[in-house]
């Protein structure tokens, strides 16, 4: 009896196909959508098994009622999400996501397609980033950055993982801040705050250097956040860069809005401030442009511009005979200071800022470390 060949039994919804093709396995995947519209996807993989676990993980989003994401590429997604991001974030944050987006995630990750993308792509993206002389929290940021676009990417159904999330973070060494480098200790803090006495500038570096604020909240500072009779300031707004220049925005974090106490040396620095800003707004009468109050401003009233801030400053330390520190360097001088002086860590703790003690503990491990030494010390006198 004859036999004929059967028709080729006609493939379920989502049920794919696997086959070789030049070297590869591929499969092909259809289904049918949620607004009836016919979908095919094709899967390529260097073993059958590979793409027989592809393939499964797509049949198993189809089972669930979840039509499998489009093969967006890394680079169109960040792209999109970048300009998102421009509506949430602060304009400084978000130049610094669009150029490690440039610099880092894009070269590295960017013609891949989201859902192909494996936490494996991308620490070799951190690897390659510190093997060709990034630093290691480069690499670690720009992780972070991917991690948050992903996570935004999930919520949204692009992708069913955060790769990024899956990644092993690059080991980052602990910070370590050194004296005459990043911050000054006592008799070189003593010299500064002698030559600040006399400069334009004092006021506001001998401020900085007392009380640990960051530049921004120096600029944002009014009048009216000092009170003299109970030697307090509160941090309620910091001047930040916005698109087009300047503006007063809300503090880095919560924690960041908080009120000090401020010591005589502070005090006496805003007295005379208050006299300098009142000679340079004779100087110019109704040109004068500061209508809000702001403690530190430029000879006509404008917010200073902290670029500007930086470069006067360094021109004060070569004038007191200093090394070149960074402005940030004096808020370290300042916590470094208090730690050194008995203060609680979680007093310099809220005297920064900061949003976890941790941060406190980690970035003045120096010091802690030496007040540990001195407690092992006053133990053996007193057993002694």
């Amino acid at each position: 009896m004859a036999s004929y060949p059967t028709r080729p039994r006609r493939r379920a919804n989502g049920e794919g196909s696997i086959y070789a093709d030049r070297g590869r396995w591929r499969a092909a995947l259809t289904w049918t959508d949620a607004a009836g519209i016919r979908q095919r996807r094709t899967i390529s993989g260097k073993t059958q098994v590979e793409v027989r676990k592809q393939l499964a993980e797509l049949r198993g989003q189809l089972d669930k009622g979840l039509d499998p994401p489009t093969a967006q590429t890394v680079a169109d997604y960040l792209t999109s999400w970048l300009e998102l991001e421009r509506q949430r974030i602060r304009p400084s944050t978000w130049r610094q996501y669009e150029q490690h987006v440039r610099t880092h995630l894009t070269p590295a990750l960017g013609r891949l397609e989201m859902t192909r993308l494996a936490g494996a792509d991308v620490e070799r993206m951190t690897t390659a980033m510190i093997a060709s002389g990034r630093a290691p929290r480069t690499a670690q940021l720009a992780r972070t950055i991917l991690r948050r676009a992903l996570a935004d990417a999930q919520r949204d159904g692009l992708v069913h993982r955060n790769a990024a999330a899956l990644a092993r973070s690059p080991r980052v060494p602990s910070r370590s801040i050194v004296a005459g480098r990043d911050y000054f200790e006592g008799p070189d803090l003593r010299r500064l705050m002698t030559a600040a006495r006399v400069h334009p500038t004092g006021p506001l570096v001998t401020l900085a250097a007392t009380t640990g604020l960051r530049l921004g909240e120096l600029l944002g500072l009014f009048w009216t956040d000092v009170d003299l009779d109970a030697r307090t300031l509160t941090v309620r707004r910091a001047l930040a860069r916005s698109w087009d220049g300047w503006e007063l925005a809300e503090p880095k974090t919560p924690r960041s809005r908080r009120t000090i106490n401020l010591p005589a040396t502070a005090i006496t620095a805003l007295d005379r401030q208050r006299e300098l800003q009142a000679a340079a707004r004779d100087a110019v009468g109704d040109a004068w442009q500061d209508r809000d109050g702001l403690i530190f401003t430029d000879a006509v009233g404008r917010p200073l511009d902290g670029r500007a801030v930086n470069k006067t400053f360094h021109t004060l330390l070569a004038a007191a005979g200093l090394p070149a520190i960074p402005f940030h360097g004096l808020r370290h001088s300042a916590a470094t200071a208090m730690l050194a002086g008995g203060v609680s860590l979680r007093t310099v703790a809220d005297a920064l800022g900061h949003s976890t003690i941790t941060i406190t503990a980690d970035v003045y491990a120096h010091v802690t470390a030496e007040q540990r030494r001195e407690a092992a010390d006053a133990i053996d006198r007193v057993l002694g």
